[in-house]
């Protein structure tokens, strides 16, 4: 996949660019008793992780929640809300710890993996009718391109533009290839028919004027720039005024539409999206619909998931992945619900588990040691599209942060071939790199302390089975401290950009979960963070710059909780508003007397 990502460029990375919050304020550290950590009642070894890892940080044994789960790596969608988010919640309303916890530990026995929801036998039914219209629309569409390069003979045909992988998935990226064909065939159109002379210009405007309504609805042609109007048709006349009214009345509840399941009224809003938006506006809501219920890809790690412990399953789209609101190109949105932070204490046996925040500890108290390694490919890249050209550069980008930034020794290879053969890599401190495929390669041996990642799919599809592969379950295996992976096919534009992830680890001022968190573009995802999330082996050994006065994005920590289950009713309440008053204005739109003539 090959989503659009702006580079950063070094120097903005090293100047610590994309700045949030006022540099004089002093920042509030991630404190043990903002964690609460999780255990299976099942499992001896994952209460006695936890209680482990509440020693030796000094969260409060308060702050251990039992829950009742089965001892394997899946959940299903149902076990996960009824056996993981219902209970949770509960248990951190009455211990008041609702409005103060910013971190889950997840630990050893807990399920690593949610599989995709089921249709409900209601979603079942909105899909085929999303789907019918998406077939439809689409027709009625590219019917309409051809219409409109009719109106402009002899202007050359608009050619679809190549498929990339993301209309492989999602039906709306197949429609947003679409939609720009057939806009640009209709403001060709329109610039031909203007130019030409009385009484052809009449008569084509005429035709013109009735394809553009099928094409954006009355929306559309209320733009003033559309310059389309029909013969002796003025745009201040009563049938106007009427369409615009309404458009004015609605437009603050159609922007909620398309980020959930329209349950009710169906025919009726789907009715009022054409006369107002047209096919266009058909299609794009259509489709919307059938990746808000096309579960293919819905499946993601628990810790991810727990992320949105306090949103609501119909508050985000569970069907895909869910922008990340801590990610720190992101703005913040005010009385939003809040992102959690999520870490795993896991490993391939329980005292693994516990080892990981014995040597985060070893190395706060003596210092991270040892070599950064940062294994790119050679790749550049082609443009802000080009996924892998990017993240090749951002490792190469990574090395000159350490070297500004540090003292560490820096290897960067920058050739195809991985760092394979053993003892290639001695002496970890930092690792970043890729690419061999859930096949570990034995090269690196880490010091206490070690944080290492490697892009690759599925290297977290299991830290427990034998047999298996993958770099994660490895590389625990063999010592590193904290690492991060997928449970599935992330693409690549989930993981962290090594720079971003180097530049604000180094900095000493973030917590390794922040600094996960703060460079991670989606939860509900299927990327899972393995280690102590308090570890920062930095913090007070960074190297001082001349940019140290230079602020640094707002830690997820100093983001406001707030009274957590009122936000939530309040979000329910305003979605249930919203959709309840744009029904009764088109309700009345439709009685008769206030429907706008057609």
């Amino acid at each position: 996949m090959s989503p659009t990502i702006h580079r950063t460029s070094i120097w903005c990375l090293l100047l610590c660019a994309c700045l949030l919050g006022d540099p004089s304020r002093g920042r509030a550290e991630l404190q043990p008793d903002q964690v609460v950590i999780l255990a299976n009642a099942k499992s001896p070894e994952s209460m006695a992780v936890a209680s482990h890892y509440a020693a030796r940080r000094g969260v409060p044994t308060t702050h251990i929640v039992l829950l009742d789960l089965p001892l394997h790596d899946n959940l299903t969608r149902q076990e996960y809300e009824e056996s993981v988010v219902v209970p949770l919640r509960r248990t951190l309303e009455a211990k008041q710890l609702a409005s103060t916890t910013r971190v889950i530990v997840t630990t050893y026995g807990i399920p690593l993996r949610i599989e995709a929801p089921r249709l409900s036998k209601d979603e079942k039914i909105w899909l085929a009718e999303a789907q019918s219209l998406v077939k439809a629309s689409r027709t009625r569409l590219e019917q309409l391109q051809s219409a409109f390069e009719q109106v402009t003979p002899g202007s050359p045909k608009i050619e679809s533009l190549p498929q990339n992988s993301t209309q492989e998935i999602l039906e709306m990226a197949r429609t947003m290839a679409l939609l720009p064909r057939v806009d640009q065939a209709w403001r060709a159109a329109v610039q031909h028919v203007r130019q030409l002379p009385q009484p052809e210009s009449g008569r084509a405007m005429q035709e013109l004027f009735q394809l553009t309504l099928h094409y954006g609805g009355w929306g559309i042609l209320l733009q003033k720039e559309a310059g389309v109007t029909r013969p002796g048709f003025s745009t201040d006349n009563q049938t106007m005024a009427a369409w615009r009214q309404l458009l004015e009345q609605t437009s603050p509840y159609w922007a909620g539409l398309g980020s959930e399941p329209i349950r009710s009224q169906r025919q009726l809003v789907y009715r009022w999206t054409e006369r107002l938006f047209g096919l266009r506006g058909v299609l794009e809501l259509a489709s919307a619909e059938v990746d808000l219920l096309t579960y293919n890809y819905a499946d993601a790690s628990l810790d991810s998931e727990l992320s949105l412990l306090w949103w609501d399953r119909d508050l985000y789209p569970a069907a895909w992945r869910w922008r990340n609101p801590l990610f720190q190109d992101s703005a913040a949105i005010p009385d939003d619900l809040p992102t959690l932070m999520v870490s795993r204490l896991d490993a391939p046996t329980a005292d693994l588990a516990k080892g990981l925040v014995d040597k985060a500890l070893e190395a706060e108290r003596s210092g991270l040691q040892g070599t950064v390694y940062l294994d790119a490919r050679g790749l550049k890249a082609k443009d802000a599209t080009d996924t892998y050209g990017v993240y090749d550069q951002s490792l190469r980008d990574a090395a000159e942060v350490v070297k500004q930034q540090s003292e560490y020794r820096v290897v960067l290879d920058d050739a195809e071939a991985t760092l394979s053969k053993p003892g290639a890599a001695p002496d970890v401190a930092l690792y970043i790199g890729w690419y061999k495929l859930r096949s570990y390669e034995d090269a690196f041996t880490f010091k206490p302390g070690a944080i290492g990642y490697h892009m690759a799919s599925a290297e977290a599809i299991t830290v427990h089975g034998r047999g298996e592969r993958g770099w994660c379950k490895n590389a625990l295996e063999r010592g590193i401290t904290a690492t991060l992976g997928s449970v599935g096919e992330p693409y690549l534009d989930a993981f962290p950009e090594p720079a971003r992830f180097a530049t604000l680890l180094l900095t000493g001022k973030y917590s390794l979960v922040e600094v996960y968190y703060l460079t991670s573009r989606y939860v509900s995802w299927r990327m899972v963070l393995f280690g102590d999330p308090l570890y920062n082996p930095m913090k007070g050994r960074s190297r001082p710059t001349a940019d140290s006065a230079v602020s640094l994005p707002l830690p997820p920590s100093e983001r406001p909780l707030g009274d957590l289950p009122a936000r939530l009713a309040q979000k329910h309440q305003e979605q249930r508003d919203r959709m309840a008053r744009l029904v009764k204005l088109l309700l009345s739109a439709e009685a008769g007397s206030a429907r706008p003539a057609r």
